[in-house]
């Protein structure tokens, strides 16, 4: 079991993590929710979910999962060049 770093909530019970936005080069973004149509898992089924971090289709990815795709360059987040990326609980 594990309980994402943000939101405090354990991963594999949630539907997703409760925070929606993320701090990215001074900017404030809206983050992807799992399933959309920017996601990286676009063709989720209604209540599939996420494969790395547990969050169901229509909710945010918890923190630190390899499936959410960063906002301003379009990469997977985990890993982007962006710089001062974080996010306040």
């Amino acid at each position: 079991m594990a309980k994402c770093e943000v939101c405090g909530k354990e991963m594999s019970e949630e539907d997703g993590c409760g925070t929606s936005k993320i701090h990215i080069g001074g900017k404030v973004f809206d983050r992807i929710k799992c399933g959309n149509e920017e996601d990286f898992d676009s063709d989720m089924a209604e209540n599939e979910r996420c494969h790395d971090c547990g969050a169901k289709k229509g909710f945010y990815h918890h923190w630190g999962c390899d499936a959410e795709r960063c906002p301003a360059c379009g990469g997977q987040l985990i890993s982007c060049d962006c710089e001062d990326v974080f996010i306040k609980a």
